[in-house]
């Protein structure tokens, strides 16, 4: 199953989701900004799968999920150690299960617009 895919963007995917997932869920967002207004929250998981998925053809998808299930555990663990804040196991379980959901729904858009422009110049 993971037979030639690019492990180097299983990292960068795993470093890129950490990094936005420690940035959105505890608010280390500077406040006061033009970008902390608008609250992107959850959508900003797009990032991280699509990048992912601009990293390899092959395995796109795979790659981005497989980068988010990683680095999920790991952040929760991170937070639990270094942060103030607490939240309710099952509040906690479906942020986790919603930021995966969106960086594979990032991952599916680079898929689609790739699909879309490959077609149209066929």
């Amino acid at each position: 199953m993971f037979k030639g895919m690019s492990w180097t963007s299983v990292a960068f995917s795993f470093v890129l989701y950490s990094i936005v997932f420690l940035a959105v869920r505890y608010g280390m967002v500077i406040e006061g900004t033009a970008w902390a207004q608008a609250r992107p929250g959850l959508l900003m998981f797009t990032l991280p799968g699509a990048i992912a998925a601009l990293t390899s053809k092959e395995h796109p998808l795979t790659i981005a999920l497989l980068g988010a299930l990683l680095a999920t555990p790991l952040c929760l663990i991170f937070l639990h150690y270094y942060s103030l804040h607490y939240h309710a196991p099952l509040q906690e379980l479906a942020f986790d299960t919603s930021a995966i959901f969106w960086c594979g729904s990032g991952a599916l858009a680079v898929m689609l617009c790739r699909t879309l422009f490959w077609h149209s110049h066929s």
